[in-house]
């Protein structure tokens, strides 16, 4: 046998799940064996940190990927956690939302397995990434530069999630974990709202004749979650998964994973929030308490059917029910009612979402050169917020508390969404002689929604009776109950539509999108490749609705039709250097709940949508050098820019009561910079250990026009001859909002390898994020600025003879402020809270 053919046959002997066979024949002239035919029959573990570089370094395209293995020795439990770990990713504080090269929720998307997910809020446009576990997923790739098979609606990245493949042995693995927040010891009682279960599952509906009668169930108060008997909010978490590969027939193998896991989460903040003006106070709390409960129940199949060498299918179902429960309560100053302090507002809200995606798709080839992909998929999301309540209260001087009389300022609310969702595409790939390729095929996405909310607002008669007081502020069903009802002691309305009728607001949507597209894979050289494509994108959006104010209009239909052409150009230095140029255009369309004129109330923040928004236009332009010093390794650095075309922003709108819209806020913006990557090993041990190490850094910076006038002309309506919205911007640009200076990660691990299988993982991960702007300043009031923060957490993991895992975790150990700070004249606070450093422990058992 020839050395070469044996280093060959070694390389795939070397892979995971691979099996090698091997037919050889005897040459009687040399007395030597040959082989005639080497079959490959298996696949590597597409997770593994050297495969993952390994398709990195031969691609293409751009691609940066994060794979399972490298999340788990990170203690990564969740998708949100591990994007950040990609290079210039931020997870928004305060919110669930990620931002890629300073660009903001609305310019990224996400995908599972090339398909939309739906979002779990109407206010986000991606879903929630801490939703989804790491146990089920492969890999996430960062997919930063378009090519002509990616959905065209994005600027930053389409984060897609690989679902899981398993093969191998059967295996069943029960894992359980627990958590503690410290900062949860910093109240005696652990506030809930009353209604929610433990496990989420309770969800309360408006009470029938909820005007005419008080038929509430639940109570007003906040509850003692856990009661005198137990004074520890403890994090726990079970999850039960399986996997196993069946042979079936001579050919074919059905690969199966299945997933069931239930978690939840408490977390107690305190700190400050407010609303201000360039000197107005409009809320000022000082003293503001957050106590917060989710639930996260996930189950999950799939099945990967491998019919035979050339053909395969695949069932993906994923369910998810998800619970966000707050408990809060702000103290402060409240303008009109409490502006020398005194002011006492609480606040419950509870959100349920059920997630429900599927997925079937198949890879078939055909010959030497032809292949078909496709998949299809149906996205079901309901959302629902049941029962919040708000209450208003003032401090009298004796210390008792009045509740405020103003409509609006004592209510219950509930609300409910419901999208459902078709997708799909279909590639058809030819592969030419010299290794180029050319690839076609069309997408669409169908997605209907529709949304109604009702709020009951319950006010005091002071007229009848005397003013409603209580010593406790936490009692409100002293006030408002069915004997004061009865009594005509309060009225309970409507905030839309007549007194007596709790008529809905609702808004209702459907956006159609049909794609096509094509691009060339053409080798020019053993060094230089190209991929040259276009993409095209019918897009229709209608809105429809039915609002509690005047709009002019009540639907709005927009068509829109993109030409998205992009090239990707690879040219391989040597075996382990590339040069990588990669131009494109892409766009952003506004999302239905940012069109839709609904007006959402919060303690400190009220939106309201504008129906006059445009789609941005995104010009990108990417400049990467990648060196692969090793398997498993890399170095990279990328030079990138975007120009935008009527970019988007959430701003202040002037109004007597402030409230934020979303606005194309000028013609253009541009946002550029420069990020560096380095995977490395930095000492390696004879038994296979490894001192490790994986850093990634991002500088931006960036500029955005600033146009009024074009606020006023994009929003002017003819009918009623006035503009909308309008806007007085300080500044004729400014940055762009949400684009950080500078975004860094570094990671240090250390593995050591035992005997008999035993190894052990030892990780710290520190990172940083420097400040941006949250909201841009209109009427000199200021931009309000989110502050850098700095994160550090360490991982210890430990497995004892590949069947036992054990772990312990310090997370967010230097626990710094998270804080917004509004320029205006007083620098006023905005934010201010701590997240809390949380210890864990996780223990597993693989059969």
């Amino acid at each position: 046998m020839k050395a070469k053919t044996i280093s060959i046959s070694a390389l795939f002997l070397c892979m995971s799940t691979t099996v090698l066979l091997a037919q050889n024949t005897q040459d009687t002239l040399k007395g030597e064996k040959k082989i005639d035919e080497v079959k490959i029959i298996g696949n590597t573990k597409k997770s593994t940190e050297a495969n993952i570089i390994t398709v990195q370094k031969k691609s293409v395209e751009v691609i940066e990927r994060v794979g399972a293995a490298q999340l788990s020795k990170q203690g990564v439990g969740d998708v949100a956690t591990a994007v950040t770990k990609a290079t210039g990713t931020v997870k928004q504080e305060g919110g669930n939302t990620i931002s890629v090269r300073g660009l903001l929720d609305r310019y990224n998307a996400t995908t599972l397995n090339g398909l939309v997910i739906p979002s779990d809020d109407p206010e986000n446009k991606n879903i929630d990434l801490s939703l989804l576990k790491t146990d089920i997923i492969d890999y996430i790739s960062l997919e930063k530069v378009f090519n002509p098979r990616l959905m065209g609606d994005f600027g930053g990245a389409n984060i897609n999630i690989v679902s899981k493949e398993y093969s191998g042995k059967g295996y069943i693995y029960l894992g359980m974990d627990s958590g503690y927040n410290l900062q949860n010891s910093k109240t005696d009682k652990f506030l809930l709202q009353d209604g929610p279960n433990y496990f989420g599952t309770k969800v309360m509906k408006v009470p029938a004749n909820a005007l005419s009668a008080y038929n509430y169930k639940t109570s007003w108060n906040f509850k003692d979650a856990f009661g005198p008997s137990m004074t520890m909010p403890i994090n726990t978490g079970l999850n039960l998964q399986a996997g196993k590969s069946f042979k079936i027939g001579d050919q074919g193998r059905l690969n199966t994973f299945a997933y069931v896991g239930f978690n939840n989460d408490f977390t107690y903040r305190e700190g400050s929030e407010g609303q201000f003006g360039q000197e107005t106070v409009f809320k000022d709390f000082d003293k503001v308490q957050k106590y917060g409960y989710t639930t996260n129940s996930t189950g999950l199949l799939n099945l990967f059917y491998r019919i035979n060498a050339n053909h395969q299918l695949k069932l993906i179902t994923n369910y998810i029910h998800s619970t966000n429960q707050e408990a809060k309560i702000y103290e402060g100053e409240l303008r009109d009612y409490a502006e020398n302090g005194g002011a006492y507002v609480r606040r419950a809200d509870y959100k349920v979402t059920n997630t429900l995606v599927n997925q079937l798709g198949g890879d078939h080839k055909f010959g030497e050169r032809f292949s078909i992909n496709w998949i299809a998929g149906y996205n079901y999301l309901n959302s629902q917020r049941p029962d919040r309540i708000t209450n208003t209260l003032v401090r009298n001087d004796e210390g008792t508390y009045t509740v405020t009389r103003e409509s609006g300022l004592n209510n219950r609310y509930y609300d409910n969404l419901d999208d459902k969702e078709y997708t799909g595409n279909i590639t058809f790939n030819y592969n030419l002689k010299d290794q180029s390729k050319i690839a076609f095929g069309y997408q669409g996405r169908f997605k209907k929604r529709t949304f109604f909310s009702k709020q009951m607002d319950f006010k005091w008669d002071n007229e009848i009776a005397t003013p409603a007081i209580v010593a406790d502020p936490n009692n409100l069903d002293a006030i408002f109950n069915a004997y004061n009802y009865s009594k005509g002691f309060f009225n309970i309305t409507s905030n839309f539509g007549d007194a007596g009728t709790l008529k809905p607001v609702i808004y209702n949507g459907n956006q159609d999108i049909n794609s096509g597209f094509a691009n060339v894979d053409y080798k020019f050289s053993e060094k230089f490749m190209a991929q040259l494509g276009v993409r095209y994108d019918r897009i229709r959006q209608y809105i429809e609705w039915d609002v509690q104010f005047y709009t002019p209009i009540n639907n709005i239909e927009k068509v829109y039709n993109k030409f998205l052409p992009a090239f990707n150009l690879k040219y391989s230095i040597n075996d382990r250097q590339n040069l990588r140029l990669a131009a494109s255009r892409t766009y952003t369309l506004p999302q239905m709940k940012e069109m839709a004129p609904y007006i959402y109330v919060d303690v400190t923040e009220t939106t309201q949508g504008n129906y006059y928004l445009k789609p941005s236009d995104n010009n990108n332009l990417d400049l990467k050098w990648e060196y692969f010093p090793k398997a498993g390794e890399v170095i990279s650095l990328t030079g990138f820019g975007k120009y935008i075309q009527n970019p988007i922003a959430k701003t202040f709108i002037n109004s007597s009561d402030p409230f934020f819209s979303y606005l194309n806020t000028g013609d253009w913006a541009y946002v550029y910079g420069f990020e560096a990557e380095l995977r490395k090993d930095i000492i390696s041990f004879g038994n296979g250990s490894k001192l490790y190490t994986f850093v990634n850094a991002t500088y931006m910076d960036s500029k955005a026009e600033l146009n009024g006038d074009k606020v006023a002309k994009d929003t002017y309506n003819q009918d009623s001859g006035n503009s909308l919205l309008a806007v007085n911007f300080d500044v004729k640009e400014d940055k762009l909002q949400g684009a950080t200076d500078f975004v860094g990660n570094g990671n240090l691990g250390f593995n050591h390898k035992f005997s008999r299988g035993s190894e052990m993982d030892l990780v710290a991960s520190y990172s940083y994020i420097g400040s941006y702007i949250y909201s841009i300043s209109t009427n000199k009031i200021g931009n309000i600025v989110q502050k850098p923060v700095n994160m550090l957490d360490f991982t210890a993991k430990f497995r004892f003879q590949n069947n036992i895992d054990f772990g312990v975790s310090v997370k967010n150990i230097l626990n710094p402020s998270i804080r917004r700070v509004q320029e205006n004249f007083n620098n006023s606070e905005t934010y201010n809270f701590k997240r809390g450093q949380v210890i864990g422990v996780n223990v597993g058992y693989k059969f």
